[in-house]
């Protein structure tokens, strides 16, 4: 599957601090049973996997990137940025962007359900943290992607009157 992607290495740095935290989670939490060691690794993680995504991979695999902007008066206010020219991008690189994004948030939210049904409360902040983390990465590229999709949608719109115009000799 990599070898149709515009940026493999990208592709692997994407999934593999996921992978990381996901090994990680399973040997201590299931295996070892050590909830410290295990807590510290995934948190560490999680956080790289989150600039990782948030900074590198979403801008080179879709043309996105957000963040969030805190003003002087406190106030916060999302960002977005998109690549104006959405065709030049890889299909596989979209492809592995967005499904690893999309199925990350859901696999933390089945293991916080298990660990609610345990009552293994002590595993549940963890799992709220890095369910947390994937879950502000895909709303972040969700909102930057329905943003993107507005100003292209606005941007056809606007060009389509200018050649109106310009055809009917207003411009």
């Amino acid at each position: 599957m990599l070898q149709t992607a515009a940026h493999p290495a990208t592709c692997v740095f994407h999934a593999a601090f996921k992978i990381v935290v996901l090994l990680i989670y399973i040997y201590g939490r299931y295996i070892h049973s050590a909830y410290v060691s295990t807590f510290i690794l995934c948190t560490i993680f999680a956080a790289l996997d989150f600039w990782t995504v948030k900074n590198i991979s979403g801008r080179l695999l879709v043309g996105l990137r957000w963040w969030n902007l805190v003003k002087d008066d406190g106030s916060s206010e999302w960002v977005f940025e998109s690549n104006p020219d959405e065709g030049s991008l890889n299909a596989t690189d979209r492809s592995i962007f967005w499904g690893v994004t999309y199925v990350w948030p859901v696999l933390w939210a089945v293991f916080l359900f298990m660990n609610i049904l345990n009552f293994s409360l002590d595993w549940v902040l963890l799992n709220i943290m890095i369910f947390v983390f994937a879950g502000t990465n895909l709303a972040g590229y969700w909102k930057c992607s329905t943003d993107a999709k507005k100003r292209a949608t606005q941007w056809v719109q606007s060009e389509g009157m200018r050649a109106v115009a310009g055809a009917m000799g207003f411009a």
